[in-house]
């Protein structure tokens, strides 16, 4: 992957912070290294600076780090620049958005509060960005149509099987049709949260405990206790031998 370097804009007053699990306190991201050991759950919050040069260093950092959540810390008088976030495909439907607060703990809890309340992943967004992790651009259509179905109950395309997409799902790696769909609802069901599951996502919580051991290697209260959809696509590909 692309290695991770500040942009120039840093220079203008733009830097990046991590808040790693348990999310008591940030320290500064310094290095390209730092970055790929960024453990699984962790948020990385651009501050200070213009947007630009924050969404500048946060689009590089989802490159490097793919399974952090990207945050952006704006003034209250400053408006984020839609135009320009829809140009940035790496964080389309990812970025959370904080307005500045005054103390360093209260923007912890501002943060964690809006990563928890960030919409829920579509299946399109699920497949993006695995096909973009596993640089197997192929793949995004065929985990779409799976994702889909699994989410929404729109059937596959053209018909084709659950065993002829597992076969083409077997040319990649392990995961059969039945997995990518398992991980779908997992992904969301971690999003919304237990008492905010979306109806029909299928997914009660025993089964969401046997899935969290089965593809994330985790207990169920590990799980929940992590922030981000990402971080749990990435321990499943870790799991999975993908990565």
């Amino acid at each position: 992957m692309t290695p991770y370097t500040p942009p120039r804009a840093a220079v203008n007053g733009s830097a990046l912070l991590v808040l790693e699990p348990p999310y008591r306190a940030t320290s500064a991201l310094r290095s390209g290294d730092q970055a790929r050991e960024l453990p699984l759950g962790s948020v990385v919050v651009g501050v200070g600076g213009t947007t630009l040069a924050a969404l500048a260093a946060l689009t590089r950092l989802s490159r490097q780090c793919p399974w952090a959540v990207p945050c952006i810390v704006l003034p209250p008088e400053e408006q984020l620049l839609e135009p320009l976030l829809r140009l940035v495909s790496e964080l389309r439907g990812r970025l959370v958005v904080v307005t500045s607060v005054s103390s360093a703990r209260s923007r912890i809890a501002q943060v964690v509060a809006s990563v928890r309340r960030r919409e829920p992943p579509t299946p399109a967004r699920l497949a993006r960005w695995l096909a973009r992790r596993l640089r197997q651009r192929e793949l995004e259509a065929p985990l779409r149509s799976q994702f889909q179905e699994a989410l929404a109950g729109i059937p596959a395309e053209a018909g084709l099987s659950v065993a002829t997409y597992s076969r083409l799902f077997s040319r990649y790696g392990r995961y059969c049709a039945r997995d990518w769909r398992a991980l779908a609802l997992l992904c969301v069901h971690h999003a919304t949260g237990v008492d905010q599951a979306p109806v029909g996502t299928g997914l009660p919580l025993r089964t969401a405990r046997q899935y969290a051991l089965k593809y994330l290697g985790e207990t169920y209260q590990v799980m929940t206790g992590r922030l981000g959809w990402e971080w749990v696509l990435e321990a499943a590909l870790q799991t999975g031998r993908y990565t």
